[in-house]
């Protein structure tokens, strides 16, 4: 036990493992629901659903574990929805590119995040951020979750990404919702240890009574599995309609990061007081090759999860948290029937919860100016309106520069911050 804290620095970052241990069962109990919609999303591009179902286990759990063990870092990976969304309903069903050639338009995606990454310049991006715009983007992971949690319990409807109106509030999916945010914050109010395993627990009841726990398909052991195995097309690059879309996978992979990344950790001692992350240039680094590692075994690009705040918000600070996460991921086979009783509705109170912790504290806004009070409300409305963290990204970046040159400071512009906004728009353009 000695060992584990000390190689975890567990003391230091004022945790312990019993914490460390509730965090991640938090994480895996949160985004659990991948491992079931990742294969129903790609089986609509026709890979093999028990494919998917291996190589996000497999993938999502390495990535995951790697990211404990040598980033130390609370962070939880897995095949990113936007991109699989992208892959199935744009690249094939739109483009009429084949699954094996999308597998090899992730593969290359990932090689050029590791290109990247390689050369320090995601870690460059995230130091040439202003802290007002760090702030900003730590509000809008958290409108994200939030955002999230209402359009599952069906309190806020959508029509894919566009927000239409006011849902059903009196739904049973708006109780539970309710049940689990109520019980969160009462336990937090009594600063009661393991508050949002308790939400999740009894908004999974009220789920269950009011006959809102799905049954999940299982999905079991078979040569199926390896069907996707190694079956990319590498020489998809040559095709002239392949660069746009290897460049927005690599963007959408790539900056949502970076907004993760500062979102999950604004205002903990994760990060030193300059707001700069120790070991990120190690954390960096983990999706490019977990993307990689997915294309070969058949799924697509791999991500920082937002859903790791709910293992932060319990108090998850050291990589013991992502490692717990992981090896409950590579034994999800294993626990699919304890898992099935979780319905993803019963996670929404606690992923609303946590959406609201990471907004800028009362006397961090005191210290703001009108223009930083301006760009974080718009970065908000950004991601309301779009539902998307990379257009928020492009408002703030956008504004900051523009603001630089309009007060005659455009010699200060620096020149990162400049072409992620040139980048960001190049790929909401494509």
């Amino acid at each position: 036990m000695n060992k584990i804290k000390k190689y975890f620095n567990i003391v230091e970052l004022g945790s312990n493992i019993r914490t460390e241990l509730l965090a991640g069962l938090s994480i895996f109990l949160s985004l659990s629901y991948i491992f079931i919609v990742n294969p129903t999303i790609l089986a609509e591009a026709g890979i093999g659903k028990s494919a998917v179902f291996f190589a996000t286990v497999i993938v999502s759990s390495l990535a995951t574990i790697i990211m404990g063990l040598w980033a130390k870092k609370p962070f939880a990976l897995a095949p990113g929805l936007e991109m699989n969304s992208y892959i199935a309903f744009v690249v094939i069903a739109g483009m009429g590119f084949v699954w094996p050639e999308a597998l090899g338009l992730v593969f290359w995606s990932g090689i050029l995040m590791l290109i990247v990454n390689a050369l320090k310049i995601r870690e460059s991006i995230i130091k040439a951020i202003p802290n007002t715009l760090k702030a900003g983007l730590a509000a809008t992971v958290g409108v994200f979750l939030m955002l999230i949690a209402l359009n599952v319990s069906g309190i806020l409807a959508y029509e894919g990404i566009q927000l239409t109106g006011i849902g059903n509030l009196i739904a049973p999916q708006a109780l539970v919702f309710l049940v689990g945010l109520l019980t969160l914050i009462i336990l937090k109010k009594f600063k009661v240890r393991g508050a949002i395993i308790a939400s999740i627990v009894a908004a999974s009841l009220v789920g269950h009574l009011a006959g809102l726990a799905d049954a999940i398909e299982p999905v079991r052991l078979s040569s199926d599995m390896f069907s996707a195995f190694f079956a990319l097309d590498f020489s998809v690059i040559l095709n002239p309609k392949a660069l746009s879309v290897i460049l927005i996978l690599f963007l959408l992979d790539f900056y949502g990061s970076i907004a993760k990344f500062i979102g999950l950790t604004r205002n903990t001692n994760i990060v030193d007081e300059n707001g700069d992350m120790p070991q990120m240039q190690e954390a960096l680094s983990i999706d490019g090759g977990a993307t990689v590692l997915g294309s070969v075994l058949g799924t697509t690009n791999v991500t920082t999860y937002v859903e790791s705040a709910v293992g932060i918000g319990e108090g998850g600070r050291t990589g013991l948290t992502a490692v717990t996460t992981g090896v409950l991921m590579l034994f999800f086979l294993l626990l699919t029937p304890l898992v099935n009783l979780v319905p993803v509705i019963a996670t929404t109170g606690a992923l609303f919860y946590v959406g609201l912790t990471l907004f800028p504290k009362r006397k961090e806004l005191r210290e703001y100016k009108w223009f930083d009070i301006i760009s974080v409300l718009a970065m908000v409305v950004t991601t309301i309106v779009t539902f998307g963290l990379d257009k928020s990204m492009l408002i703030g970046f956008g504004l900051y520069i523009v603001f630089q040159v309009t007060t005659g400071k455009w010699r200060e512009v620096n020149p990162y911050l400049f072409g992620s906004a040139v980048l960001l728009l190049l790929a909401i353009f494509l």
